[in-house]
This record gives structure tokens, C-alpha cells and sequence, in this order.
């Protein structure tokens, strides 16, 4: 099994967070952005979008970061991360379609253009991040009442929903999102840094600086 990455991308991490919870066996294959690595054919023939993250698995080409975390964790089995009973699997499932069409692509556009835009070269545009932000913060104080109460986001033990959620958040502070408003939520993510997989897959030292001259631009 192969997955194929860019190291500090949110999307991969949470795959990664995945692969280091259940020890999964897979080589990790950089894809060079840089050099143009994901618009060449032999990766659009894995991922026709030349994004990442990716699987390959014999014949199997899967391609999105939840569905990649999805086949994961029903590989290695019974696992707590995607529970198999049906009611509590279809709630880790509500919130991961909840993060991907609302508190995620918020909260990834104001990063787009804070970060990642200045980071390739572009030039950002605050009046669209202002508007990405005003559409976050309704989705970041949603959460923040749920997790009241609650140790993780669909339970008492972490899931799949608690990646996919999570997988952003670590570069509030770089793209001037303020999560003070957000107290249950601020402790759910200290929760999440308790966790040998999530500190594993933090950003390496060499983008978080690249980040931080691209927030300071």
C-alpha cells in the first residue's frame, strides 16, 4: 500500500494520523509540487484531480482525504476510530461530510489566502478571506456547543471525525484566525495534541518556518 503526500498539507495529515493510530503498513511517497510532480501522467493516473492525498492499493486508485481514512480503517479491522455499530459510524460520517462542505472549505479559504497563496507566490485577497471567515466563525461556535460536555466529536474516544475536524486548526494563528472565542473547542485540540498520532503528524519544522515568513509577508 502506498500513500502519496505533501508534507504540511491539513488534508494529508489527517490521513497520516490515521496510518500512525493503526500502525497501518504503507510507504509514503512524496509528491513534488514544486517540480510539477502531481500534473505528470503517472500521477493524474492515480488522482485525476493532481491533488493529494492518494492510495494506491493493488488495484485500487482511491483519491479524497476522508474516503482514503474511511478504507484505512476498515482494512485494519474493528476499530474505535469508524465504529462498525451503525448509529455511532454514520455520526463519525455526518461530521466528516460537515467538515469537508462547511468548516473545512471556510476555514481552508481564509487559510488559502493568508498562507497558502502568499506561499506559492500569489498575491491574497483579504476581502475574500474576510468573507470565508465570516462564514467559519458560525461553524466554529456550532462545534465549539457541541463539544460541551463531550471529549471528542462523535464519543468518549477519538474518531476519524476528530481528524478530519482538526486537520486545520493547527494554522489558526498563522492565517489570523482567532479561536479565543471557541473555549470547548481550544480544549478539544488539547485533547488531540495528548495523542502519539497527532504529534506525529505535525507540520515539520521546515514548512511551519516557510508558513510563518508566508503570514509575515
Amino acid at each position: 500500500m502506498k500513500i502519496y503526500i505533501v508534507p504540511g498539507s491539513p488534508n494529508c495529515r489527517k490521513v497520516q494520523a490515521v496510518v500512525h493510530e493503526l500502525s497501518v503498513p504503507v510507504e509514503t511517497v512524496l509528491v513534488d509540487f514544486a517540480a510539477g510532480a502531481h500534473k505528470r501522467p503517472d500521477y493524474l493516473a492515480i488522482n485525476p484531480n493532481g491533488l493529494v492525498p492518494s492510495l494506491v492499493d493493488g488495484d485500487l486508485r482511491l483519491w479524497e482525504s476522508n474516503a482514503i481514512m474511511q478504507y484505512l480503517a476498515d482494512a485494519s479491522g474493528p476499530t474505535s476510530l469508524f465504529p462498525r455499530d451503525p448509529m455511532r459510524r454514520i455520526d463519525v460520517v455526518r461530521w466528516q461530510c460537515w467538515e469537508l462542505a462547511h468548516f473545512g472549505r471556510t476555514l481552508g479559504a481564509v487559510l488559502f489566502e493568508r498562507l497558502f497563496k502568499p506561499l506559492m507566490g500569489g498575491q491574497p485577497d483579504e476581502a475574500v478571506a474576510q468573507q470565508a471567515l465570516s462564514q467559519f466563525q458560525p461553524c466554529a461556535a456550532l462545534l465549539d456547543a457541541h463539544l460541551r460536555g463531550r471529549a471528542f466529536v462523535a464519543g468518549d474516544s477519538v474518531t476519524l471525525a476528530d481528524y478530519s475536524l482538526g486537520c486545520q486548526l493547527p494554522l489558526a494563528a498563522l492565517g489570523r484566525v482567532d479561536l479565543a472565542p471557541y473555549p470547548e473547542l481550544r480544549a478539544w485540540l488539547a485533547r488531540l495534541d495528548e495523542r502519539g498520532a497527532w504529534r506525529a503528524t505535525a507540520t515539520p519544522a521546515a514548512m511551519a518556518l516557510a508558513l510563518e515568513q508566508a503570514a509575515a509577508a
